[in-house]
């Protein structure tokens, strides 16, 4: 059968594990996977594009919910200025509390994103990252992963299986079929990495 959407991918599943007791189950095995894949996917069919505003007087802004990894920060100023990279303590040291102006640098810290200098002013910062995978449900049926690549969604699901159904031997065939899968998906892009730039101690001034 083809694999379509959540619904025809549990049903796959149900029926490449030859069992029809799993119903309870299989969402949790697809929940799984998608965590897998998460982890193991670096595509650019996961970049997503957005505009954080700062607020003068504010060092913070929170960052996307569904952010993996970011990628670049660009303040849209009179000419577009790619923000350094600092660590918290770097950017402590660099900039002193309570200094406003322009920001130069930022770092993350939980679910923000800490500019240095803090915001004189509302600016439009650009963010570029890679955002988690949609998770499959009931109210949402498809997503890139699955409409490109549905032996992904369907040999990580089925790996995540073997633990519960005390399989270890099918373990090794899932494991590696996923893992051509994952190949597939990355070897396509052009993507290798990051391109923050972390500032050295010696660079900080």
């Amino acid at each position: 059968m083809s694999i379509v959407d959540y619904a025809s991918l549990q049903t796959a599943i149900g029926n490449w594990l030859h069992r029809t007791d799993l119903t309870a189950q299989i969402p949790d095995f697809i929940a799984l996977a998608e965590a897998g894949m998460n982890g193991d996917l670096k595509s650019r069919s996961m970049e997503q594009r957005t505009v954080l505003t700062t607020t003068a007087g504010n060092a913070f802004v929170t960052l996307p919910a569904d952010m993996l990894e970011m990628r670049r920060l660009l303040l849209q100023a009179d000419y577009n200025i790619t923000l350094d990279y600092l660590t918290p303590d770097q950017i402590a040291q660099e900039y002193s509390a309570g200094t406003t102006n322009k920001p130069q640098a930022f770092t993350v810290i939980a679910n923000q994103a800490q500019f240095g200098p803090i915001p004189d002013a509302a600016y439009s910062v650009e963010l570029t990252y890679l955002q988690r995978i949609p998770a499959l449900s009931a109210s949402n049926t498809t997503n890139w992963v699955l409409t490109s690549y549905p032996n992904a969604y369907l040999f990580g699901a089925l790996l995540q299986a073997q633990p519960f159904l005390v399989n270890d031997a099918r373990a090794v065939t899932f494991k590696a079929l996923y893992d051509q899968a994952v190949d597939q998906i990355n070897g396509i892009d052009w993507y290798s990495g990051s391109t923050m730039r972390v500032r050295t101690d010696s660079q900080v001034k």
